[in-house]
């Protein structure tokens, strides 16, 4: 290796000629910042990949507006650490020609040309990373397959974007995008973020599931139709407006106005009945009830 000042002679120079050289557009960047240290340690931002050799040699640019270049060699070692802009591991695979890099490392031997032997390489390209939100639904898009969450991870409001083959869990129920509100509460959303689009891709979403709903309690309501007239036996009641399916298993109690033990035959279709039971977590139409009463006789 030669020396410092060898080094940096030789990177003036190489400026110096290549300075009437312009440097092609198509890969034109942010001005580059490099630092070399008397004991080789490299240090660069904004590297352009002009071409990739094999799997794990970049041959790069370091640019100062659009005509002033220097090419860099980039070897990437089996522990080189690399990442994506915001911290992703990444592979070598994934870097492409035209990416910007960060790089660190340590000069090697060359002539005419930086060849670095990368302990890090920071690709600024690679936008798109895996990643979880949460937060509070602002707005719904059913024909987008897109909903607005407001959350406080990446700040503002974050673009939630649904697949066809995106999961939607709420509680213990798989449900459609058309079941998400406004106010809806997003445990976790888990997916790929954009960081370049402020656009989240979800694979998994789960929403919150208020429990209260599910306490045992008392229904009062229209009975429709009784399906047997001994126990098990399922009933259709209408509690105001909502149709529920009311399983009674056996043992189950029921009783007339007076709270004496009755006959299923006695219920017809129009008499209001009241039964306890609570909301099946599944099927927010079905109740489990254990006790049945009605209210006409």
């Amino acid at each position: 290796m030669r020396t410092s000042k060898s080094v940096l002679t030789s990177l003036i120079f190489g400026v110096v000629l290549l300075a009437p050289l312009a440097a092609t557009r198509a890969y034109a960047a942010s001005p580059s910042e490099l630092h070399i240290k008397p004991d080789g340690k490299f240090l660069a931002t904004n590297v352009v990949v002009t071409q990739k050799a094999g799997t794990s040699n970049f041959f790069s640019r370091v640019t100062w507006g659009n005509n002033v270049y220097v090419r860099v060699t980039i070897l990437a070692k089996k522990d080189t650490a690399i990442t994506k802009a915001h911290g992703e591991p990444a592979s070598v695979n994934e870097i492409k020609e035209k990416d910007v890099l960060d790089v660190e490392g340590t000069l090697s031997s060359g002539e005419g040309v930086l060849i670095i032997n990368a302990t890090r390489i920071r690709d600024t390209s690679l936008q798109i990373e895996s990643n979880t939100v949460s937060g509070t639904v602002v707005s719904v898009s059913p024909e987008s397959s897109l909903f607005a969450l407001a959350n406080t991870k990446f700040g503002g409001t974050t673009t939630v974007l649904l697949a066809t083959s995106t999961l939607i869990q709420k509680g213990v129920r798989t449900i459609g995008l058309g079941e998400i509100s406004k106010g809806d509460k997003i445990l976790s959303a888990t997916g790929n973020y954009d960081y370049s689009k402020n656009i989240f891709s979800a694979s998994l979403i789960e929403v919150y599931q208020d429990k209260s709903m599910f306490v045992l309690r008392n229904f009062e309501g229209k009975l429709k139709s009784v399906s047997a007239t001994t126990l098990p036996t399922t009933l259709a009641v209408s509690v105001g407006g909502t149709d529920y399916t009311v399983y009674l298993a056996e043992g189950a109690s029921v009783l007339n106005n007076r709270r004496w033990s009755a006959s299923l035959t006695r219920f017809v279709a129009g008499d209001t009945v009241r039964f306890y039971g609570g909301i099946r977590q599944t099927n927010f139409s079905e109740i489990d009830a254990t006790v049945l009463r009605d209210l006409n006789f």
